[in-house]
Order: C-alpha cells, then structure tokens, then sequence
C-alpha cells in the first residue's frame, strides 16, 4: 500500500506541475500580446 500511495503521491504531483507550467505559459503568451 505504501508503495503504490506513493505511486499516486508522484502521479498528483506531476500532474500539478504540468498545471503551474501550462498557466506560466498562458500568462507569458497573454502579458506579451499587444
């Protein structure tokens, strides 16, 4: 059980900084836009 816990402990947290890159990148894409 612990294994897999962490298993979807590091699925969660992938998954969160795929989330934070995505919205970095449509901040930069949107600030820079005349």
């Amino acid at each position: 059980m612990t294994h897999y816990s962490s298993t979807s402990a590091r699925l969660s947290t992938a998954q969160v900084d795929a989330v934070v890159v995505v919205r970095v990148v449509v901040v930069v894409v949107v600030g820079s836009a005349p």
